[in-house]
């Protein structure tokens, strides 16, 4: 395309249309090249974004203070620069944000002072801060019940109370179980949904997504895997059932388990009592042998009078004796002599190393992204 034909196309306008509550009908004209669309207080109870969809520059879209019962935001599906939507102070009862999941730049909606029952944020949950009213029921999949600690809801997703001041606290997230959205949809559209929030995570979210992952598909016992999630979804197609999508899934993470734990990996989190009836049983040989060894190969260092504990958390027996006494990441020489004895039960032998620098280094088989999830899990981190 030549300089002049990309000018002559950001020329060309398009006509935006709305209607007010009386049912009239006005409309105004923007350019296709304005980066800004505002349509702030025209006493519009509907609109028809149709034509915006040609504005491929569009960064922000502004209908704050309207009347808007319904939007369609569909058209701004092809808007890859969209950054801003400002949709506050309207009438909207329902809004759906999946046509938002391609727009990759979007950072900031604000659907506050509106009439919202509820919102799924999934689509945009991974990147995209919301302002909306504490009122709003929040929805999201299982598989970001960890993506967020609850400080960082708090960031991403601002509350404001009725009296339009900022509520300094996290949305309660109903977390939607595949089990439960496979009552309305297919495996194909839920495999999507599942493609589309991966798309967009980081190494450092892949432990927490597998273990959302796979409890939300109620087959918590194998959620250990500590890799891409997006690995368990190989053997699956669009045109299976649920039920042989879920199996299929199951296998492959079998598999994948195997391999990791031959391999030295990490067993944290995987239920042999669970397992025994179900295909994953030939695990439990393998996860029996390598707990033991697990955690005498762990080295604790001791500085003064201050036992540090985080590598023991990424072992099952130190995390399940752990938890019981409702120790931290560190401890003191009383509180270690204590947890030395619930060990010395199990025959297991802690292996310990004083240094005058206590230096915070794991040399263990756990990814980065695992030991952030199993800290934050200490720290009570989740909601």
């Amino acid at each position: 395309m030549t300089f002049t034909m990309m000018v002559v196309l950001d020329m060309e306008e398009i006509t935006i249309k709305y209607w007010s509550p009386h049912g009239r009908q006005e409309e105004t004209k923007f350019q296709c090249g304005h980066t800004k669309i505002d349509l702030v207080m025209r006493a519009a109870q509907r609109v028809d974004l149709s034509n915006v969809a040609r504005c491929h520059d569009l960064e922000k879209l502004d209908l704050s203070h309207n009347m808007l019962e319904e939007l369609d935001l569909l058209p701004i599906s092809g808007c890859s620069e969209i950054r801003e939507i400002y949709l506050q102070s309207n009438h909207l009862t329902k809004l759906d944000l999946w046509p938002l999941r391609g727009c990759l730049k979007l950072d900031f909606i604000d659907v506050s002072e509106n009439r919202l029952h509820g919102l799924d944020l999934t689509p945009v949950y991974l990147k995209t801060r919301i302002r909306m009213d504490s009122s709003v029921v929040v929805t999201a999949d299982n598989i970001l019940r960890y993506i967020y600690t609850k400080d960082e809801l708090i960031k991403q997703f601002q509350l404001v109370r009725p009296d339009g001041a900022n509520w300094s606290a996290p949305p309660v997230v109903i977390w939607n179980t595949y089990d439960e959205l496979k009552k309305r949809y297919d495996w194909a559209h839920l495999r999507e949904r599942i493609d589309t929030t991966l798309q967009r995570m980081t190494p450092m979210h892949w432990y927490g997504a597998q273990r959302g992952l796979l409890q939300g598909l109620g087959i918590s016992e194998i959620a250990g895997y500590d890799g891409h999630p997006r690995m368990l979804l190989d053997n699956t197609v669009m045109k299976m059932s649920y039920e042989e999508a879920r199996q299929a899934i199951f296998d492959t993470a079998v598999k994948l388990l195997e391999d990791q734990i031959l391999s030295g990996g990490p067993t944290l989190f995987l239920d042999i009592e669970k397992m025994k009836e179900t295909s994953a049983s030939k695990l439990i040989p393998l996860i029996v042998d390598k707990r033991k060894d697990e955690v005498e190969n762990t080295t604790l260092l001791i500085k003064g009078s201050r036992v540090f504990l985080k590598p023991l958390w990424l072992t099952h027996y130190g995390f399940k004796i752990l938890s019981a006494n409702e120790m931290g990441l560190t401890t003191n020489l009383e509180g270690f002599e204590s947890l030395r004895g619930s060990f010395d039960e199990l025959d297991i032998e802690l292996v310990t190393e004083r240094v005058s620098v206590a230096k915070d280094v794991y040399e263990g088989a756990a990814s980065k992204g695992m030991q952030n999830h199993v800290f934050d899990l200490v720290r009570n981190a989740f909601d």
